[in-house]
């Protein structure tokens, strides 16, 4: 499969989004991940037809929509021209199951409750792309994913058509959180990609998302 790439994004015309189980695996349009749940969001204002943006995994929906309520709670921006984006979100989606399969909360503000050289090597690996931040903060002005939507909405259509052009280098940096109606689900997700098929996990015990 093919992957799409991945441009930091902003929609105001989004209706609603849905998180979706299946019976079977589907990956993510942009980093391959498999398994749900997949993040969809509906565009169409009330009353009209609806079309659905690709399938993709909840990390990778983060930098397609700046425009999300809790944004900044869910992930800050860095400068990291060396890898891309899916590779970044491949990298903390890593980072996350290691560090809850240890016991500890994921987010990035949470305090580990026990020593150990694993959690530290996690730790380490974490702080140093989260300190790529200043970086990007010095190039763009803000760390706040929703600030730079803000700008990016302001843009003529031309402008923004060249957005990955413009912000090529900036990354969107998952800090731990993914909010669905307004409860943050990522412990539950993380469970299930450490499961290794989450549609499983949902199926056999029928735990709600939110």
């Amino acid at each position: 499969m093919a992957l799409q790439a991945i441009t930091l994004s902003v929609d105001a015309t989004w209706w609603h989004s849905t998180m979706t189980r299946t019976a079977e695996d589907i990956a993510c349009t942009y980093c391959g991940t498999m398994s749900g749940p997949l993040v969809r969001y509906e565009y169409a204002p009330p009353g009209a037809d609806r079309t659905f943006s690709p399938p993709a995994c909840p990390l990778c929906i983060l930098p397609h929509h700046l425009e999300r309520p809790r944004i900044d709670e869910e992930a800050t921006l860095v400068w990291l021209p060396e890898i891309s984006q899916a590779a970044l979100n491949t990298s903390m989606r890593e980072i996350h199951t290691a560090i809850q399969a240890q016991g500890e909360d994921v987010h990035a503000d949470a305090v580990f409750r026990k020593n150990s050289t694993d959690l530290r090597n996690l730790y380490y690996t974490r702080a140093v792309l989260a300190e790529r931040s200043e970086a990007a903060a010095s190039r763009v002005g803000t760390v706040s994913p929703r600030e730079l939507g803000l700008v990016l909405l302001d843009l003529s259509p031309a402008a923004y058509a060249r957005r990955a052009e413009l912000l090529d280098g900036l990354r969107l940096m998952p800090l731990g959180r993914f909010f669905h109606d307004d409860h943050d689900v990522y412990p539950q997700i993380i469970a299930g990609w450490r499961s290794g098929t989450e549609t499983s996990l949902f199926r056999s015990k029928r735990t709600p998302l939110c």
